[in-house]
């Protein structure tokens, strides 16, 4: 997968059509999250039919024709779940992105409660992500949510840290974690340059900033891949990027 090609060209979709996923794509998305949990620990799962935590007064009305999702949950006490949670959950979404699917993060506007997410006792559901098939443009709801929630782009100054200048690859690298995606698009992601040592971290003040620190740290780690083709953060708030 080009990961790369994903980040640039995904934006967060909240109008869906009342088409199914073709069978191959699904398959293959599907062999994704089973990935996803092997590395991570995490209990990712694919709902069918999701619509109904949709459907109440947490929505507002934001997302329309909402069926099928992604269900980003683990162990409640699974070490740096939310972060996994960030990083994994954007992985597949990057994934579905390529496959020509439509999707959105969705933090507190669902019901965690809806009878359709049967999670047991000791998991804790995150986040989910609806996706589906899309009409090629934004719908002119979309467009409107989109102005209304999305504030001006920080630029790179604002989201580091440094003793020195960044260099072309990290400088790259940092223009894909300005395209992450972050609860509000508030960027409270920090990467700190000091010498040869690379860390991320965030000030952890908010419920999902741990999901952001890890959605960041994975579009990072794919801006420095012509560097360091295995280079790697480890799992943890301020945890130091790894080059191989």
């Amino acid at each position: 997968m080009n990961y790369i090609h994903a980040i640039n060209q995904r934006i967060s979709r909240r109008s869906y059509l009342n088409t199914s996923i073709e069978s191959d794509k699904l398959e293959l998305l599907k062999q994704e999250i089973q990935c996803a949990n092997q590395e991570s620990g995490l209990t990712i799962t694919f709902l069918e039919d999701g619509s109904n935590a949709f459907d109440g007064a947490k929505s507002y009305g934001m997302f329309q024709g909402v069926r099928s999702m992604l269900v980003l949950k683990g162990d409640k006490n699974l070490e740096h779940l939310k972060e996994k949670v960030g990083y994994y959950g954007e992985r597949l979404i990057l994934v579905a992105e390529e496959l020509g699917l439509g999707t959105c993060w969705v933090g507190g506007t669902f019901d965690k409660n809806a009878k359709e997410f049967q999670i047991d006792k000791e998991e804790e559901i995150i986040c989910v992500v609806p996706v589906g098939n899309v009409v090629d443009s934004l719908t002119i709801k979309e467009k409107v949510l989109r102005a209304g929630i999305h504030r001006h782009t920080k630029p790179i100054d604002e989201m580091i840290r440094s003793n020195r200048p960044l260099t072309e690859e990290e400088t790259e690298a940092m223009k894909l974690v300005q395209l992450a995606p972050t609860a509000r698009n508030t960027q409270k992601v920090v990467f700190s340059f000091y010498d040869s040592c690379i860390t991320a971290g965030v000030p952890n003040d908010g419920f999902f900033d741990l999901v952001d620190l890890g959605i960041c740290k994975l579009h990072f780690e794919e801006g420095m891949k012509s560097l360091f083709p295995q280079g790697h953060f480890s799992f943890g708030n301020g945890a130091v990027f790894q080059t191989n």
